[in-house]
């Protein structure tokens, strides 16, 4: 499936209402305003609506499209050049994490957490480290990530996505900056990608919240897709993609294994200097 095709070139010579420059195409070359650009109505308004949530741009529906279909290559082609067909990659982000959290709790933006009268009045047992009970506030934060996880998969799925993404991208980026498809990988250019294949993901999150009856279906492909998005891009085989990400998976949970000893750590010596 190729990219978008621009329209042909306007070969009426135009003025410029912002500049007065003369030119003859669809865009002035000075200022870059649009040669459709005519008197102010109705559906003039209702295209700037559209044009705040991106829904007015062409691009945001072939981007959509393309991620879905093609998610990979479409981010190869962005990559290579191929922008003005595909809407800028943050943009679609904060676009996307806007409606997922619309869509995941209604009309209703309370985000209380309530909690039971058990929750409130159970004391949690602390950590031993070196037979001692550690009871401090930063490690009872680290029990809780599992719950904050499980909340933030239901609350915001689309900034959790890009969070792991994100933490991810460093030890990705080790194994695919020498990439058959793109051998001259740049890390922003990584980054750039990973913020589409997040997009990708949400987009799929989104379908699976709207379609109840076959959302656990569409959160799995999800899932799939993202090893297809990162398989097109790269280039690599199968068994070698999937052998890529299972190392950058076990180097951050190294890493956060001793980021969290660390926190440990420091809070028994201070505890102990006391």
């Amino acid at each position: 499936m190729a990219p978008h095709q621009v329209a042909p070139m306007n070969e009426v010579q135009h003025t410029c209402q912002s500049c007065g420059t003369a030119f003859q195409g669809n865009y002035c070359p000075r200022c870059g305003q649009s040669a459709r650009i005519g008197r102010f109505s109705f559906k003039t308004a209702f295209k700037l609506f559209l044009d705040v949530w991106g829904m007015g741009n062409r691009g945001m529906f072939h981007s959509i499209r393309d991620l879905i279909l093609r998610p990979g290559y479409m981010i190869r082609d962005y990559l290579s050049g191929c922008q003005s067909a595909y809407f800028p990659p943050f943009k679609m982000f904060f676009i996307l994490s806007t409606i997922s959290l619309l869509i995941s709790n209604g009309i209703s933006f309370d985000t209380e957490e309530h909690q039971t009268p058990s929750e409130v009045t159970t004391e949690t047992k602390g950590v031993m480290v070196n037979g001692k009970e550690v009871n401090d506030n930063v490690v009872q934060f680290f029990k809780k990530i599992p719950k904050y996880m499980k909340l933030a998969e239901e609350k915001a799925p689309t900034l959790l996505a890009f969070l792991m993404l994100l933490i991810s991208s460093v030890p990705l980026y080790l194994f695919f900056r020498r990439c058959p498809k793109l051998p001259d990988l740049r890390f922003s250019e990584h980054v750039v990608a990973l913020v589409y294949t997040s997009n990708m993901y949400s987009i799929y999150r989104i379908l699976a919240d709207l379609t109840p009856i076959c959302s656990t279906l569409i959160k799995f492909l999800s899932v799939f897709m993202v090893f297809v998005a990162l398989k097109q891009i790269t280039g690599y085989s199968k068994r070698r993609l999937f052998w890529y990400m299972f190392l950058a998976f076990l180097i951050i949970s190294v890493l956060l294994a001793a980021f969290i000893a660390l926190i440990v750590y420091i809070v028994v010596s201070r505890e102990n200097a006391a």
